[in-house]
């Protein structure tokens, strides 16, 4: 009798081990998943999204299994307030958008990946100027969840800096501001790092280059967030 006990509730530990293992199955996990450093917002061109702008994000769970439908949702509040703005017209196909919340969404395929084009722009008004919106963001502007569960942070560029004809030699003028006129880490503007290394350097205005001659943004936001 006591041999069977004991059997008994060994099978049921184990049976609750499983299921605890089962349960996990499928929730995004942090650590597993990639979101990478930066997403810049981009331009339009034919009402297309440029694909420069492309950002992709793989969810994977605890076990490094890709999770796919998962609702993947990049924030904005943070950076919005400081310079940052969203169109409220996204055409990037299934990216939607929220203006009140500030967020993109998306849903991840088979691959656990969620693919994101998002058109907006910065308010760089140049000059080294201080206070808002003209102080900018600094790094870790734009926040990023799978299923409600915290992936990490990414920085936030612009290569539109002022909204008007798309990206153009205007904003590279506000750029080469950002980059010179503004110095040291807690000076750090994220509009204006292209490649999410959290500095403003060459590096940056080979990548704005790319954009500003790739012809996919054109054509600046033509319907902002509030």
């Amino acid at each position: 009798m006591m041999t069977g006990l004991v059997r008994k509730a060994t099978l049921l530990s184990v049976c609750g081990l499983l299921g605890a293992g089962v349960a996990m199955a499928g929730v995004p996990d942090a650590g597993h998943s990639v979101i990478g450093t930066g997403i810049n917002v981009v331009g339009t061109t034919g009402s297309n999204a440029d694909v420069k702008g492309l950002k992709q994000i793989v969810v994977k769970d605890a076990s490094g299994t890709p999770v796919q439908n998962s609702t993947v949702v990049i924030n904005f509040s943070a950076c919005t307030a400081a310079d940052i703005r969203l169109c409220s017209t996204q055409p990037f196909p299934g990216m939607g958008v929220s203006c009140a919340n500030k967020t993109v969404v998306s849903l991840t395929d088979a691959t656990g990946t969620a693919s994101f084009e998002v058109v907006g722009f910065a308010l760089n008004p140049g000059g080294g100027t201080t206070g808002s919106p003209a102080a900018g963001y600094g790094s870790n502007g734009a926040s990023v969840s799978a299923d409600g569960v915290p992936l990490g942070f990414l920085t936030v560029g612009a290569p539109d800096e002022n909204d008007t004809g798309g990206v153009g030699s205007a904003d590279l003028g506000l750029w080469l501001n950002d980059r010179f006129s503004i110095t040291g880490p807690a000076n750090f503007r994220g509009r204006s790092d292209y490649n999410g290394t959290n500095t403003v350097d060459s590096s940056d205005l080979g990548a704005w280059l790319n954009i500003r001659f790739g012809g996919g943004s054109t054509v600046s936001c033509g319907s902002v967030c509030p």
